[in-house]
C-alpha cells in the first residue's frame, strides 16, 4: 500500500503491473456490477417493487436479515475497491480541485446506493426508483474515476505524491466506510443471533421449539471460509492507516494484532461451539464484542484524525 503515499509506480516495474492487473479487474467488476444488480433486481419499477415487496397487498417484504447481509457484503467489496481506487486517482496529474471532487461524489454516491434498500422499505413501493438512481449515479462516477486514473497511468505524464488533504479525504472516506460495515455487522448478528449466548446457541445448535434447524458443516463453513480473508483484509487496511490518527508504531502493532485475533476467533468459536461445547457461545460473544468495540475505536480515531486542521504526523508506512 505504499503508493498511498508514492508517486514512484512507474519507476517500480513490478507494482506499476501489479497496479494495472488490478485497474483491469477494478474494470471487470465495474461491468459485472450491472450482470448481477439485473439478475438480483432487474431494471423495472416492477421488477424492483417484486424483489422488495413480495406482495405489499399482503404486506410481504424482503425480509430485514437479507438487507442488513447485502449491505454487509457491499460495503465491504465498495469499499475496498473504492479505497485502492482513490488512492490511485490521488497520484495522477489532474487538478486537485478534480480529484477532491470525484472521491467525494462517488463515495457519497456508492453510500447512497448501498443504503438505499432500507430507504425503500422505510418509504414504501412507491420509493423503488431509489435503488436504480443509486446504483446509476454511482456506477457512472465510477467509471469517471476509472477512466481518469487508467487513462493517467497509461499516458506517461509524471504522477504526482498526494498532498495532505488527499490524504486525509482518503482516509475519511475509508473510516466512514468502516463505520458503515461495522454497523452492518451489528444488523447481522441481531438479526441472527440477537445479542444473547441462548440466541447464539439456537443459531448453531438448533432449536426444535423455534423451527431452527441445526447448522451443518457446509452450511457453516460457507460463512467461515469467506470471512478468514474479508476479515483479515479489513484489519489490515485499518491498523495499516492507524498511522494516520497519530496511533505510534507500538500501539498499532497492539491494534493490529488484536483485532487480527479477535476477528479470527470470532469466526473460530462458531465451529468450536458446533462440535466441541455450548460454552464457546461466551467466546463468540466475547470476540464479537471486542472486534466491533475495538474496530469502532480505530475508526473513529481515523474520522477525528481526518477531520483535524494540521497536518498528519509522520508516516512510516
Amino acid at each position: 500500500m505504499r503508493f498511498f503515499i508514492s508517486a514512484d509506480i512507474k519507476k517500480n516495474r513490478a507494482l506499476f503491473y501489479a497496479v494495472i492487473f488490478f485497474m483491469v479487474f477494478s474494470f471487470l467488476f465495474w461491468v459485472a456490477s450491472f450482470l448481477h444488480f439485473y439478475s438480483k433486481y432487474g431494471f423495472s419499477q416492477e421488477s424492483l417493487r417484486s424483489y422488495f415487496f413480495v406482495d405489499p397487498q399482503l404486506g410481504e417484504r424482503v425480509s430485514i436479515a437479507q438487507i442488513s447481509e447485502d449491505f454487509h457484503v457491499g460495503v465491504f467489496l465498495q469499499g475496498m475497491v473504492l479505497l485502492m481506487l482513490f488512492s490511485l486517482l490521488n497520484l495522477t496529474h489532474w487538478s486537485q480541485k478534480l480529484k477532491l471532487s470525484l472521491i467525494i461524489s462517488t463515495s457519497l454516491f456508492a453510500l447512497f446506493y448501498l443504503s438505499s434498500d432500507f430507504l425503500v422499505l422505510l418509504i414504501g413501493p412507491s420509493s423503488a426508483f431509489l435503488k436504480i438512481l443509486g446504483f446509476l449515479l454511482y456506477q457512472v462516477t465510477f467509471l469517471l474515476v476509472w477512466l481518469l486514473t487508467f487513462y493517467s497511468l497509461l499516458s506517461g505524464k509524471n504522477s504526482r505524491a498526494p498532498k495532505p488533504q488527499s490524504l486525509k479525504l482518503l482516509v475519511l472516506v475509508f473510516s466512514l466506510f468502516s463505520l458503515f460495515f461495522l454497523l452492518s455487522n451489528f444488523l447481522n448478528f441481531h438479526t441472527k443471533m440477537g445479542f444473547g449466548v441462548q440466541g447464539i446457541r439456537d443459531y448453531f445448535l438448533g432449536n426444535p421449539e423455534l423451527f431452527i434447524k441445526r447448522k451443518s458443516f457446509e452450511g457453516f463453513f460457507k460463512v467461515f471460509y469467506p470471512h478468514l480473508v474479508a476479515m483479515s483484509i479489513y484489519a489490515f487496511a485499518l491498523a495499516h492507516l492507524l498511522p494516520f490518527g497519530g496511533t505510534n508504531r507500538s500501539k498499532t502493532l497492539f491494534l493490529g494484532f488484536s483485532l487480527f485475533s479477535l476477528s479470527f476467533f470470532d469466526n473460530l468459536s462458531g465451529l468450536l461451539l458446533l462440535y466441541l461445547s455450548p460454552n464457546f457461545a461466551y467466546l463468540k460473544l466475547f470476540s464479537f464484542w471486542g472486534f466491533q468495540l475495538l474496530a469502532l475505536s480505530c475508526s473513529l480515531l481515523l474520522l477525528t484524525a481526518s477531520l483535524r486542521k494540521e497536518n498528519y504526523p509522520s508516516l512510516y508506512l
